[in-house]
């Protein structure tokens, strides 16, 4: 197999790789750690799995383990030792459901430096063959176009003819791509649509952004801060391989030394929004998914004129006519900044516009509210959106 033909993913399995969907994934493993898998006349994972995370895992003539095994296994969360279920540490610190639950940035900061091909997730895995860490070769792709010209994108085109045709692994000094030539390297049966989901699945950084067949690096031009942290994303974990996939997917998972995400951008929004959690880590998804330039500006791209406070009904054009558009981007789950994945890509669903009046008075209803009820967090996007819906209902207009 050829280094670009190394470039594999699950297929077809969207909807498992969706964030919150593998955190109660990952509560489910957590729970069933050790558990034998192959059982004689038995299913031992597909009862408890279906019913705690509300997934089909079809077809139900197959086990869980042999269809998506895979899943597990590229998502860094478990695998099969000596036929019992093996949990990770990130599959330990995702399934938490205190304040130090790993986030989808937290989560991704550490997959993306991680995982690499021949892939221990797949048939053919090897430590003979060169590993090729293709996340952090197209994070350093965007990262050179970021400074070049202040805006990063790379069409799904371009992934393979400029990161998997030029033999990219992902290795080499960030300078190294800032010279990338295009060539004619052009994917074979479902390798694009492998390469679109692998794609898919890492967007939900909330630094990140997947639309119309196109990846962006979101962040804003004075914020040097986080070109340094991305960097920091972007550099492989080499570490020495186990020649046994079991042993190299428990190692990948491990959790050690200090997760780094990026820091906060700059914004015209109010600091106090900012939610503090246990030690010296803090949630900062909420606040970036507000301010993300690249999702403002794809939202109101795909919204008509006049564009309205979606509480109070306001028409900020209409009433300031000296400015352009004032309102800001509303998450409705505040500490998952994931937006919704598809087949079609993004999902935006998961977002609504507010004038700076509702938006600041939204977070007091959330916060009231989560205080009411003894809770750090929504425990869904459903509840999250019934809280929303509640505060909408209430507002006086």
């Amino acid at each position: 197999m050829t280094m670009a033909q190394s470039w594999r993913w699950d297929q077809g399995r969207l909807d498992y790789f969706r964030f919150d969907n593998m955190r109660a994934i990952a509560k489910c493993l957590v729970k069933l750690e050790g558990l034998q898998l192959n059982v004689r006349n038995i299913d031992p994972l597909r009862d408890f799995l279906e019913a705690e995370t509300g997934l089909p895992f079809l077809p139900h003539d197959y086990r869980v383990w042999r269809n998506y095994g895979r899943v597990f296994k590229c998502a860094l969360l478990g695998t099969d030792l000596e036929n019992r279920l093996a949990i990770t540490d990130i599959c330990r610190n995702i399934a938490k459901t205190d304040s130090s639950a790993f986030s989808v940035d937290e989560y991704l900061a550490l997959f993306i430096s991680r995982f690499y091909f021949p892939s221990p997730a797949f048939q053919g895995y090897d430590t003979a063959s060169s590993a090729v860490f293709p996340f952090c070769a197209v994070l350093k792709y965007l990262i050179t176009r970021f400074q070049n010209a202040r805006e990063a994108s790379i069409t799904l085109d371009e992934v393979f003819q400029l990161i998997i045709g030029n033999n990219c692994s992902g290795k080499e000094d960030i300078a190294f791509y800032r010279n990338l030539q295009k060539t004619n390297y052009l994917p074979r049966g479902d390798h694009k649509r492998q390469v679109r989901e692998m794609l898919i699945f890492v967007s939900q950084a909330s630094f990140l952004k997947w639309y119309d067949n196109t990846l962006y690096l979101d962040t804003q031009s004075e914020d040097q801060r986080n070109i340094e942290t991305f960097r920091q994303i972007a550099a492989p974990k080499a570490n020495r391989r186990n020649a046994n996939p079991a042993s190299e997917i428990l190692a990948l998972g491990s959790v050690t030394g200090k997760i780094v995400t990026p820091t906060l951008l700059a914004t015209r929004e109010m600091p106090t929004d900012v939610i503090f959690t246990e030690g010296k880590r803090f949630r900062i998804e909420h606040l970036r998914i507000e301010r993300s330039p690249q999702l403002r500006k794809l939202l109101f791209a795909n919204l008509r004129e006049p564009f309205l406070c979606d509480m109070c009904t306001l028409n900020p054009k209409h009433r300031y006519p000296w400015t352009e558009n004032i309102l800001e981007i509303h998450h409705l789950l505040p500490l998952s900044a994931t937006l919704s994945i598809t087949d079609k890509g993004t999902s935006f669903n998961d977002v609504v516009p507010l004038c700076p009046n509702c938006h600041k008075s939204v977070h007091s209803f959330y916060r009231n509210w989560l205080d009411n009820n003894s809770q750090n967090d929504f425990i869904s996007k459903v509840e999250a959106r019934n809280i929303y819906l509640e505060a909408k209902q209430r507002t006086r207009i």
